[in-house]
């Protein structure tokens, strides 16, 4: 099977959505289908590259201001058509809806290929990076809706990492075909080489709890950092407890300089590790926080599940099903009040097994699984994919 997978985030940019798609190429390509990928270059030149036997093109971008560290495609419709003429693929999954995919899609309407679509992001979590004032957030949402259902609407299928995104797709009229695939979890490994951590050792005395994502408006970790000050002013222990933010982002200055109001010290920002030294994190500490309150599936909260950790997770978007899937390893709070939030960190507190419980069954989340739905779907898709 010949697959063109197209994303405007793509290794060495570090996201969930590059994580996915790159995940998608490996694992495709070593069950030895043709691979190849149509991303960003972040520079106003495209190039082609090739890494482990998948042909990446890199096309010409520009600087995403609303997303520093990212880049938007700037596609000629002559290039995407030469590309795909080239690599004549049989089908083509789009993992970003912005204007690489817009153009791609064109291209392949015009020549026949079917198109599959991931949905990893909707528009109300878009708009928490769109600096705009509160009046026009109502019909910006609407707009951006009203552009992410067309585009969905044109394609063969339609695939979510949850089933909050699809409901969510449906509430706002997606009729295309629509089936729930998340990103597969690794299991944990006990017997993994350990790898420390570069400027951090982590002390067998003190309780850890951790964040681990992007440090940017959506994740809500203004939210998190507020309750967590409350909750070391008011409890008892604040010496043997410690949260540990790791990421980088739009807020990290700000969250920085919030934190300096803890009087307790306790707030230690380590900065981005890559993924085998995240291993080492989802062994030592004890609690997993994740405030954010449009996560589509959360992989690092479900990660940290995986190594038999309890997780204080949000009551919102993909959150909650993580909480009804695995509710003896999460502790859920309304991420509208911070009280609740402080119940948690007490309540997790107090736990005799100080958070560490045994390892749940993952399955759902299976690789294999999740790739022998993949490629059944594209099997289906193409088989089924009439010209039009």
């Amino acid at each position: 099977m010949r697959i063109l997978l197209v994303s405007e985030s793509y290794p060495p940019v570090m996201s969930g959505v590059s994580t996915v798609v790159s995940s998608y190429a490996h694992m495709l390509r070593k069950l030895h289908h043709s691979v190849c990928v149509i991303t960003t270059n972040n520079t106003h030149v495209s190039c082609v590259t090739t890494t482990n036997g998948i042909t990446i093109h890199r096309i010409q971008s520009t600087k995403n201001y609303l997303r520093p560290g990212s880049s938007i495609a700037v596609p000629s419709h002559k290039e995407i058509t030469a590309i795909i003429e080239k690599e004549r693929p049989d089908i083509i999954h789009v993992h970003t809806i912005a204007t690489l995919s817009f153009s791609v899609q064109r291209v392949a309407t015009r020549m026949h290929i079917p198109v599959v679509a991931t949905v990893h992001g909707i528009p109300p979590w878009l708009l928490t990076y769109i600096p705009v004032p509160k009046v026009l957030l109502f019909p910006l949402e609407y707009i951006l809706w009203s552009i992410l259902t067309q585009h969905l609407n044109r394609t063969a299928h339609v695939t979510t990492p949850s089933l909050y995104v699809k409901r969510e797709l449906i509430k706002h009229g997606v009729t295309t075909a629509c089936s729930v695939l998340p990103m597969w979890i690794a299991p944990s490994r006990s017997k993994a080489k350990r790898h420390r951590l570069k400027n951090f050792i982590f002390a067998p005395s003190i309780t850890y709890y951790s964040f681990i994502g992007r440090l940017d408006p959506d994740k809500n970790l203004l939210f998190l950092i507020h309750a967590w000050i409350r909750f070391q002013k008011q409890h008892p222990g604040a010496a043997k407890r410690r949260l540990i933010i790791i990421g980088s982002g739009t807020q990290e200055s700000f969250l920085r300089r919030l934190a300096a109001h803890d009087l307790t010290h306790s707030i230690i920002f380590l900065g981005t590790y890559e993924e085998k030294e995240l291993s080492y994190v989802y062994k030592n500490c004890q609690f997993f926080c994740m405030p954010a309150l449009y996560e589509t599936q959360s992989i690092v909260s479900l990660q940290a599940i995986a190594y038999g950790k309890t997780a204080i997770l949000a009551r919102s978007g993909a959150l909650t099903e993580i909480q009804r899937r695995y509710p003896k390893h999460v502790l859920g709070y309304n991420p509208m009040h911070a009280t609740d939030l402080i119940r948690c960190f007490e309540q997790a507190s107090k736990l005799p097994s100080k958070g560490i419980l045994p390892k749940p069954d993952m399955k759902f989340y299976a690789q294999h699984r999740i790739l022998h739905e993949l490629h059944s779907l594209y099997a289906s898709v193409i088989h089924t994919s009439v010209p039009m």
